[in-house]
């Protein structure tokens, strides 16, 4: 008997280990889109390859609109994926900051890795040199928080605002030129061939299914 329980015990973690593997995986992809079908987007990502996100009835359509940290207030729920200071000790600096509207406060609150992005935040005054040629932006390992800014600090050079989630709060450094948009409300109008879009997607083999799409605003890249 217990011989029998052990082969039934293995047996049970393997067939776990397996759904395990197999579980579908979220993927963020950025890109333009290319084309667009009744129910999915035909997009170039950034890396140059080509993507089919299938469009399902749950698949929550936005907009991303400039904004400016001048609207980032005591209360405003934001995300911000941010790089690590540059000595330690140092807070956190933001690539981008996203103001979401309030009826989706709360959506992802916490703080987690996220993806390489393009390093984009100054560091101010540094010698230089001339190169002629074709800019590519080196990336960095970035992290996301996403919660309530429950302070902000103004000083030389940019704000540092405070982020309360989850019982826990984060200062994060927000550079001079950071790019600030702000999440809207759109439908499936807005997904036109030419526009730049963020996706989170569910990969289940050679399948993407779309749970977000966020297009920007007139001609706008999507920061995050």
């Amino acid at each position: 008997m217990t011989i029998l329980r052990t082969i039934a015990a293995a047996g049970f973690t393997v067939a776990a280990s397996a759904v395990a593997f197999a579980a579908p995986q979220v993927e963020r992809l950025r890109g333009t889109i290319e084309r667009v079908e009744a129910d999915a987007v035909i997009i170039r990502t950034r890396a140059g390859a080509t993507e089919t996100i299938r469009l399902g009835a749950g698949t929550r359509v936005a907009q991303l609109a400039p904004a400016s940290l001048d609207q980032v207030k005591d209360g405003s729920f934001i995300g911000t994926a941010a790089k690590a200071g540059t000595k330690p000790g140092d807070p956190p600096v933001a690539l981008e900051v996203l103001i979401f509207p309030e009826a989706l406060r709360g959506a992802g609150e916490g703080h987690y890795p996220w993806d390489r992005l393009p390093d984009g935040a100054g560091s101010g005054p540094v010698e230089t040199s001339m190169t002629n040629g074709t800019v590519k932006a080196p990336e960095v390992e970035t992290s996301m928080t996403n919660g309530t800014v429950a302070g902000a600090v103004g000083g030389s050079g940019g704000r540092t605002l405070t982020v309360s989630y989850k019982g826990q709060s984060l200062a994060v450094a927000v550079p001079p030129g950071t790019p600030v948009v702000m999440l809207e409300p759109a439908d499936r109008a807005v997904l036109v061939p030419g526009a730049k879009v963020f996706a989170s997607a569910v990969r289940d083999g050679d399948r993407l299914e779309a749970r977000s799409i966020s297009v920007g605003k007139d001609g706008l890249t999507p920061p995050m």
